[in-house]
């Protein structure tokens, strides 16, 4: 059992590969555009994620607050969904919002730029030529790239990032699959009741910091909440004595709650610890 995230290139083949990962797996197969779908509980709608992404940086800077809501939001999603284990998602940045999970297998997918030229060219039915279609590819690519520096300050082209690379350029996807099936085999991928228990306990704070996001008007850019062995600890800077206190009022009527401890400090004008 693993939770395997395949990062991947415009037009690398990473969709194949994961469906055929999936199917032969038989794991859950599920996709960004599933997972952002999902994210309408939280109020993202699609429109709204749309319209971002054609922002120009800038403007995405300013939106700094909202932003850090979206990756919580986005976390909470996708831990959900990884709770069984036996999944495969595809998609950029799995393998950072899913940091911390054990079992997880990061997967860059890559292909030769002529074979992702000739993908762009099929996918658009011949209709358009080889310039345009490395226009297509390098556009794309600048998009994701930009998105992934200013969510996570992260280099999707570094692959020290990932456990694997796949270059299907040079396998098929048989062999690519037998790659990945043999990873998953090995000891430190199977379940134990350790590994359960820390997913639950992910998951769960994951959730939490997702309601702190979206159901309080606390100031919460700096606030990070982690649970073990049942004791939730809520940490990180607040901006004011009254956010403290709204954000353990809130969080102590939370029915998973049973036990807190707070760690908030205070902003630069300093107030001790709260």
């Amino acid at each position: 059992m693993a939770i395997i995230t395949l990062s991947r290139g415009t037009y690398s083949g990473a969709k194949d590969l994961a469906e055929n990962v999936a199917q032969n797996l038989g794991y859950k197969l599920l996709s960004r555009e599933t997972i952002l779908g999902e994210l309408g509980q939280y109020g993202w709608a699609d429109e709204k994620l749309s319209k971002a992404h054609h922002k120009k940086l800038s403007m995405l800077q300013r939106m700094n607050l909202e932003w850090v809501h979206y990756q919580a939001c986005l976390r909470a999603v996708l831990s959900e969904a990884a709770q069984t284990e036996n999944l495969v998602y595809h998609g950029n940045n799995g393998h950072i919002v899913l940091q911390g999970f054990p079992h997880l297998l990061n997967i860059k997918v890559v292909a030769d730029m002529e074979d992702r030229i000739k993908a762009v060219t099929a996918r658009n039915e011949y209709a358009i030529d080889r310039k345009e279609a490395i226009r297509i590819i390098n556009r794309i690519d600048e998009r994701r790239d930009r998105w992934s520096n200013f969510l996570y300050q992260a280099d999707m082209n570094d692959i020290s990032s990932f456990d694997m690379v796949v270059d299907l350029s040079r396998k098929s996807l048989e062999d690519a699959y037998e790659m990945i099936r043999s990873a998953v085999s090995l000891p430190q991928f199977q379940p134990t009741p350790e590994s359960k228990k820390i997913i639950d306990d992910l998951i769960l704070a994951a959730k939490l910091r997702a309601k702190i996001a979206m159901e309080t008007d606390v100031v919460d850019d700096e606030i990070e909440v982690e649970i073990k062995d049942g004791m939730l600890n809520v940490k990180g800077g607040v901006h004011s004595l009254d956010d403290a206190e709204e954000l353990k009022q809130f969080l102590s009527s939370q029915p998973e709650v049973t036990q807190l401890e707070s760690h908030l400090e205070s902003s630069p004008s300093g107030m001790g610890d709260v």
